[in-house]
């Protein structure tokens, strides 16, 4: 072809080309001998694509995962050019009830992708779930959101051994266990293991798996185990695993004197007062802790016996040896009940067949109890108070007692007062160191008999008559010397004699129609006044104790 022909040809070409564009005039995008209306394009959106992946990012079948393996929840983000964009936060959520996640966002790789790891809650639950991802492109949030099924992976315990396994009672011994998830060691999956044992405890019951699936407790054996102590482990969908601890019985090392719940007791004689107190003794190991169900023997000594101590069994009183098992602390407790002397109480415990372990009583004893006319004292703080005209002038009476012994008599027993003028207080208790006080207070126009400005104060009780106890049975016997009491009055004008026409009686106790013996002193003193012709002529157990000042 000649150039002249190939030029003309290009030009038709071109002529053709510009025609069909509308060139010269026409609108984009509207087509000529059309009806006129604009044709647009369709708007395209980023996109997030959700799936679950193992760890060799293959999805499983029907997005199923379980314990003991990796899985992960896997979001791809592409912009609306369908381009993959990295370093994008995506946002992941679940079923908190199902599944877990390892964190709750990532950023997406240079491919646009981002996973978390996605684990089951339970490895033996078998159950399904959702999990949603989602991402913000420029201005438009988009999300994905994906179901997934849960199932239940085998889990095994296996080698549970016990380091020592052979220990003495209320000794210790590590405890370890392996735990396996689909065949493989526990290590991202965490099996809680619970441990338990025929006897004894463990702590912690119950411990998880660490990182090399090992679950770890420590057993503790008890003073009551021996002989071989199952051990056993067991943990949700696996089987129960065993093994044992021999454990050496405990020993009784010692036996000691534990309490009294009465430490003095009064005499049966005395009309107050406890008379009865449980004696505790306490079997333990080398360890001080008590050893329950140890026999133990329980005596009397020869002399607590001449005091008229015994056992009171069932409420029987005997004073043959008991034998006691011990409780679940190791206690073994016997009831003594008074005699009618006073006695240190002298009880020994030893173990049954082994007599050389024992241990007695201490500090346990029984006094006479009743306060004793000889043995009464009252005293002032101040003997003279100015106070003959002056009304509200104090000061403090205290009536201090013993039994015939010198001991102190029992704690509350009651102490009454009464003045021939002004106020006092109408009575006090005894405490525990056998004596109380009250307060005199002055008042009145009548400042003592006479005018004199002495004023009568007279103290009194129950208590008994004393006496010289010969023989040492701590009883009165016909032939020993007594101090004998009458029927008691205050002595106002201090003449040693009971005015009728002005002097008042308090009747109570034992009494007759007898001349009173002599005080020792040789005269019945101002301090325990009797009406002439009131005693009975015999020792009693039952009188007003009195002293007047």
């Amino acid at each position: 072809m000649s150039m002249n022909l190939m030029k003309y040809a290009m030009s038709a070409i071109l002529a053709g080309l510009l025609a069909a564009c509308g060139g010269g005039g026409g609108n984009a995008g509207t087509a000529t001998g059309g009806t006129g209306a604009s044709t647009l394009p369709t708007k395209t959106l980023p996109t997030v694509v959700l799936s679950i992946v193992d760890a060799a990012d293959v999805s499983p079948a029907s997005n199923s995962i379980s314990s003991g393996a990796s899985y992960f929840a896997k979001a791809v983000v592409k912009d609306a050019d369908n381009i993959a964009v990295p370093n994008k936060l995506v946002t992941f959520s679940t079923t908190p009830a199902v599944a877990t996640l390892t964190q709750p966002s990532a950023l997406t790789d240079a491919n646009g992708v981002a996973k978390v790891q996605i684990t089951p809650a339970s490895l033996t639950s078998v159950t399904a779930g959702n999990v949603t991802a989602s991402a913000t492109i420029d201005t438009t949030v988009v999300t994905a959101s994906l179901d997934f099924q849960t199932t239940a992976a085998n889990v095994t315990l296996n080698d549970l051994k016990a380091t020592p396994n052979s220990i003495s009672a209320l000794q210790s011994s590590g405890v370890t266990v392996e735990a396996r998830v689909n065949g493989a060691l526990a290590g991202s999956s965490t099996v809680v293991t619970n441990f338990s044992a025929s006897c004894g405890s463990f702590s912690p019951a119950s411990a998880p798996t660490n990182s090399a699936g090992i679950a770890s407790s420590t057993y503790q054996s008890l003073v009551t185990c021996s002989g071989p102590v199952t051990i056993t482990a067991q943990a949700a969908g696996a089987s129960i695993v065993t093994t044992s601890v021999s454990v050496t019985a405990a020993q009784p090392a010692n036996i000691v004197f534990d309490s009294a719940t009465v430490p003095l007791m009064v005499s049966t004689a005395a009309t107050g007062g406890l008379k009865q107190s449980s004696l505790k003794f306490k079997v333990v190991d080398s360890s001080g802790a008590g050893m329950p169900s140890q026999a133990v023997n329980v005596v009397l000594s020869n002399a607590t016996i001449s005091a008229g101590v015994t056992f009171s069994i069932g409420g029987v009183p005997t004073i043959a040896s008991q034998s006691v098992t011990t409780d679940a602390n190791g206690i073994a407790a016997v009831t003594v009940t008074s005699g009618n002397l006073p006695t240190p109480v002298i009880v020994t415990a030893s173990l049954v067949g082994n007599s050389a372990v024992q241990a007695s009583s201490s500090g346990v004893s029984v006094t006479s109890g009743r306060a004793t006319q000889n043995a009464a004292s009252l005293s002032a703080t101040k003997l003279s108070i100015e106070a003959f005209r002056t009304d509200g002038v104090q000061t403090e009476l205290s009536m201090r007692v013993a039994d015939r012994q010198g001991n102190p008599v029992p704690a509350g027993a009651v102490v009454n007062f009464v003045t021939s003028h002004g106020l006092i207080q109408g009575s006090c208790t005894i405490n525990a160191a056998s004596q109380c006080s009250v307060t005199y207070t002055s008042q009145g126009a009548i400042r003592g008999f006479g005018g004199r400005g002495r004023v009568a104060i007279l103290a009194f009780m129950d208590g008994e008559e004393s006496f010289v106890d010969l023989n040492g049975d701590n009883i009165w016997q016909l032939g020993e010397p007594f101090f004998d009491v009458g029927t008691l009055y205050r002595d106002d004008n201090e003449s040693l004699t009971y005015d009728v026409a002005t002097e008042q009686t308090y009747p109570g106790g034992s009494t007759g129609t007898s001349a009173c013996l002599p005080s020792a002193a040789g005269a019945r003193p101002l301090s325990y006044p009797s009406v002439e012709n009131t005693c009975d002529g015999t020792w009693s157990s039952s009188i007003r104790v009195r002293q007047q000042t």
